[in-house]
């Protein structure tokens, strides 16, 4: 498995916990957090490679 792929489940299992966790009337939300945490860890593994 190369970093992509080991990157990119990482990601999938932390949307996964988040939307478990959300409420039916939170969905907007829960979107906005996914959005933030991609964008986030992004940034994470770009700095990591600078």
């Amino acid at each position: 498995m190369n970093d992509t792929q080991a990157f990119a489940i990482e990601i999938i299992k932390e949307l996964e916990k988040k939307f478990k966790n959300a409420c039916c009337n939170k969905v907007a939300e829960a979107y906005l957090d996914c959005a933030l945490l991609i964008k986030h860890r992004i940034e994470e593994k770009q700095s990591k490679k600078n």
